[in-house]
């Protein structure tokens, strides 16, 4: 039996020490992100008021990545793991936490593990070891379902596949759609832009088309990533969207996409 987030939480909160318990209860308190929640909504409550505070405040998933870092923020790292045991199948649908800001708008920049696994990567770019070529559609599809069934996930949940689906090319080779979507959805924005716009003057397929095909058909999926690409300024053409487009002429950086 798959055991609710909610429900989660609630076991989690309620095996507290009263001290963790109230050393939790101010961290949420203390947060800086939106939304916040009101000293009067926490005070003077219990382990299952405040996880109907959670929930309501921030929806179900979202309110497990905060109670998650809030009980390592208090070193109840023991406590974080169970509930991330408990919450793994539930919780994911292959939906990605999307980077926002604290406007609530996409936050189109690396996140800095996406900063870190580029710096560590472009060693082997720059000797042109870039790891093996493209592989067909359905080996990756097959991988993807292989990497569902071994965490526990339902492999005929389409969504759930095409999120683990490995990146095949450029600077986050080797890292999932959902990584990508997590980390770096301005790089996103950017490949998936360009693949639409390759796509109106050609139906040509090979491996690396169709697996971009995948990456559209996967982040296209969600209503604020389907406007950036929309918005994002094809071939110069003007946009209201923030550009992540990759600089040109500049000295090489990191945080700048390398050829995809």
């Amino acid at each position: 039996m798959v055991i609710t987030i909610k429900r989660a939480i609630g076991d989690e909160l309620a095996n507290l020490s009263k001290s963790n318990f109230e050393k939790f209860c101010d961290e949420l308190l203390d947060r800086r992100e939106e939304p916040r929640v009101l000293r009067s909504a926490v005070e003077d409550k219990g382990p299952g008021e405040i996880t109907q505070l959670l929930v309501e405040t921030f929806t179900e998933p979202k309110a497990l990545h905060v109670a998650l870092d809030l009980l390592r923020q208090i070193h109840c790292n023991e406590a974080a793991q169970r509930l991330e045991s408990k919450t793994k199948v539930s919780v994911d649908n292959g939906d990605p936490v999307l980077p926002k800001t604290s406007s609530g708008d996409l936050k189109k920049q690396p996140s800095q593990e996406a900063l870190n696994f580029v710096a560590d990567q472009y060693p082997l770019q720059a000797t042109g070891q870039g790891g093996p070529p493209v592989k067909k559609p359905e080996e990756v599809e097959a991988d993807a379902k292989a990497r569902v069934r071994s965490e526990g996930g339902e492999p005929y949940n389409a969504r759930l596949v095409l999120s683990r689906f490995i990146i095949q090319f450029g600077q986050y080779k080797g890292q999932t759609f959902k990584w990508l979507l997590e980390n770096d959805v301005g790089y996103a924005v950017y490949v998936v832009a360009t693949h639409r716009e390759q796509r109106k003057h050609t139906k040509y397929q090979n491996p690396l088309m169709a697996h971009k095909d995948s990456l559209t058909r996967y982040a296209t999926a969600y209503a604020e990533v389907l406007k950036e690409v929309r918005l994002y300024p094809i071939g110069g053409q003007p946009s209201t969207a923030s550009s992540s487009r990759p600089e040109t002429g500049r000295k090489k950086s990191f945080s700048t996409y390398t050829r995809y």
